[in-house]
């Protein structure tokens, strides 16, 4: 139960209704524990007339933050309200989730809340049970708590997820765990945004020192808002395959979301590609360093302490392979746990001599090898004084944004001193490369604050770091949908408007808005994707569309597969191998065989041939090649059918293991797991048998949590149907738990 007691007292300040509220939580947690939450809200608004409308942005802080830095809050506070928008003040004094969570949700309900900002050192939530609202994280929860829970901050700003309380982590008292609860809805729609102005350990500042010299920024900033002009946008080594296709339709795109690009004198699109130089780390910082860029875009691997940019540099000299290959081998050696055994391992496979591993214990050697290394990417170290110029930076690597640590790279890019960067839209954990980064982005240059832009995209691993509320001036008079995107969120009428209007990223909007509200149909949304002359809202509506999950499906994803735009061709081949209908067969296999095609489409329809029993694939294939049988080669069409056949006759293998009580419980672990980015349909009944007969109750969870992936399936209501009948007679409360958490999954609708 939560109690709410409270006082309030009023006064007038320069023309501010000044309105201190004291609000006491009383949680009950258990049969035996009640905890009280004392949490101390200050709310500032500008007296208003009462038909005047206005949001309003909370800042949350902790107690020691808040006494260090109580004037440049204020003043951070103050810009806000300067900008039209009311402001509410929360100190946390509890250190604890749910009451901060309580105080926002009163506020959203009853004030017009927008969004949230999270300064110092305020509470994480560590989710567990919720790997499918991630885009890649699928670790094993029975390793180390810190390392299986994801650090989200959906807790704050999706106010209809609900939630078990596990407990507070005893070693990092900030960390407090939790589960998403089975009658949760099972994705994720944020009702407000956050972000988190938490800095990193930056040397020769302390924390609140580089958060007040951050707020000092953000307030000036506030104060010269300028419009959009330059863009960047960087690919990694690795990243999507490394396709020219992406690359060049991202900048074609980057073109239809800002629209002065290539028209208004002076404006720069800037594109680098990881191999411009042998080491390309200079050459971007560099670019970041650039006083006048607006918003970076950067698309490579990462982890919490480094930016992946690099492999090894390109080279036509033979003995330059070679060394590279020394240096692989050596690092090998030194991160084996058996030297030995792993020696003679690549003694064996690699036809190699001892003289490949020369050096791997050599302190010279070690320094040389990883100097190499790090000259690669861009590490922490890389940060410490950087000046970055750019003002919003999007990060969709893994890890960047691991704001629950004590130092993470992403904080050095707005809270280094004299940098100019604002915000950073980063990862908490790992990500998928498969994402549309660029959703919506246009609406930066529509004045809308980098919050309310994000805030549609966001997943469970996904944060903002720095001023959410930070916008560049609008460039279309006019409009005002920093505004709308809060006031009109449930006005229809309103956004239907908006499918007329002749700005691409503006129809783009309406239909996220009107899906959102569920108040577009899927045949509408089918024809949009076949009919608008913009990529971006073909694949808004494509994306749009995924979130119906029903028989449109295979019609969408066929269409997509068909299109000019290579991001809505790779979603649909990303789906087609999701859904796995007998009806997508012919298309997939035909485009997967196309020359044309590009190469990370193809990398995911060969997941999407996995979804067909091997005779009809193969047969599928030869009708298809004999139309036009000079690509693939005869030798290579020849290994496709024999890598078919192999990867068939493996899994068969293994799905038939599952009943075998000799067989390693291990491997049935992983051909259970395997199946979350499989979904395949063909075993399904192998696995709903195994869900209802096995004895082992922690692996009937784990099927029942599998199953729960089938999300897009065109086989979805026959897993519920099942799912439905075995929770009926299901006496294991964590199993029937388990399969009504995948029922509502699958029945998802918006």
């Amino acid at each position: 139960m939560l109690l709410f007691l409270y006082f309030a007292c009023c006064r007038k300040k320069k023309g501010i209704l000044i309105i201190c509220l004291d609000l006491y939580f009383i949680y009950y947690v258990s049969m035996r524990k009640i905890l009280l939450f004392f949490i101390t809200v200050a709310a500032a608004t500008s007296v208003l007339h009462a038909s005047q409308w206005k949001s309003v942005v909370a800042v949350v802080v902790d107690q020691t933050t808040h006494s260090r830095l109580s004037a440049e809050i204020d003043l951070y506070l103050n810009a806000i309200r300067e900008e039209g928008k009311g402001t509410v003040l929360i100190i946390d004094r509890w250190q604890h989730p749910d009451s901060i969570r309580a105080a926002l949700k009163y506020e959203y309900l009853n004030n017009h809340l927008e969004g949230a900002i999270l300064i110092g050192n305020i509470p994480v939530a560590m989710v567990r049970d919720a790997q499918h609202l991630t885009t890649a994280f699928k670790m094993d929860q029975t390793r180390d708590r810190k390392e299986s829970s994801v650090p989200s901050d959906r807790i704050y700003d999706d106010f209809d997820l609900s939630f078990d309380y596990l407990g507070q982590d005893p070693d990092s008292t900030l960390y407090h765990y939790y589960s998403l609860r089975a009658d949760s809805p099972q994705y994720i729609a944020c009702d407000i945004y956050s972000s988190r102005i938490k800095a990193p350990a930056i040397p020769g500042m302390t924390p609140c020192e580089a958060i007040g010299a951050f707020l000092t920024k953000a307030v000036l900033q506030k104060q010269q808002a300028a419009k959009m002009n330059d863009i960047l946008h960087f690919a990694g080594h690795g990243y999507n395959s490394e396709s020219f296709s992406a690359r060049i339709d991202e900048g074609w795109t980057l073109k239809e979301h800002f629209p002065f690009l290539g028209k208004r004198p002076g404006a720069q699109l800037h594109f680098i590609n990881f191999d411009s130089d042998p080491f390309i780390k200079t050459r971007l910082l560099g670019a970041l360093a650039e006083k006048d860029l607006d918003l970076a875009i950067l698309h490579h691997h990462g982890s919490e302490y480094a930016q992946l940019l690099n492999g090894n540099p390109n080279t036509s000299v033979a003995s330059q392979y070679i060394d590279y290959a020394k240096m692989f081998f050596r690092d090998k050696i030194r991160s084996a746990r058996d030297t030995v055994k792993t020696k003679a391992y690549y003694l064996e496979n690699y036809d190699i001599t001892e003289n490949w591993f020369k050096g791997w214990n050599d302190p010279v050697i070690t320094q040389e090898d990883s100097l190499f290394s790090a000259s690669m990417d861009i590490n922490i170290p890389d940060l410490y004084g950087f000046r970055a110029g750019a003002k919003v930076i999007l990060l969709d690597a893994c890890f960047n944004g691991s704001f629950h640590l004590n130092d993470y790279i992403a904080g050095y890019y707005p809270f280094n001193k004299d940098s100019r960067t604002l915000v950073v839209k980063a990862n908490s954990v790992n990500t998928l490369q498969d994402t549309w980064t660029n959703e919506l982005a246009g609406l930066l240059n529509a004045g809308v604050c980098v919050g309310n832009w994000a805030k549609g995209q966001m997943t469970l691993e996904s944060h903002l770091i720095g001023d959410a509320t930070f916008h560049f001036s609008n460039d279309y008079p006019g409009s005002n949908l920093d505004r709308d995107i809060v006031k009109e969120k449930h006005n229809n009428k309103f956004w239907r408007s908006m499918l007329k209007n002749t700005y691409p990223e503006f129809r783009a909007l309406g239909i996220k808005m009107l899906t959102a509200n569920k108040a577009v149909s899927p045949e509408d949304l089918l024809d949009l994707e076949s009919t608008d002359e913009s990529p971006v809202v073909r694949l808004q509506a494509f994306m749009s569309l995924m979130r119906y999950a029903d028989s449109y499906l295979p019609q969408a994803i066929i269409r997509g597969l068909e299109d000019s735009y290579e991001l809505l061709r790779r979603m649909a081949a990303l789906y087609a191998a999701k859904n796995g209908s007998p009806r997508l067969m012919g298309t997939v296999v035909s485009t997967f065989i196309n020359p044309t095609t590009p190469s990370r489409v193809a990398f995911q329809l060969n997941y999407g041939m996995n979804q067909y029993p091997a005779g009809e694939l193969i047969e599928c294939i030869e009708q298809i090649y004999a139309l036009n049988p000079y690509y693939p080669s005869g030798e290579r069409m020849e290994k496709i059918k024999e890598s078919i056949l192999a990867n068939a006759e493996n899994q068969k293998k293994e799905f038939m293991a599952l009943a075998d009580s000799t067989e390693n419980r291990k491997n049935k672990v992983f051909t259970i797991k395997a199946q979350r980015n499989l979904c395949q349909p063909q075993y399904l009944e192998q696995m709903i048998a195994m869900l209802e007969n096995c004895e082992d109750t922690e692996m009937r969870v784990l099927i029942a949590e599998t199953l729960g992936w089938y999300t897009h399936s065109y086989r979805k209501d026959y897993i519920v149907e099942q799912c439905r009948k075995i929770a009926a007679g299901e006496k294991e409360a964590v199993v029937k738990l388990e399969l009504e958490k995948t029922i509502k999954r699958l029945n998802k609708n918006i």
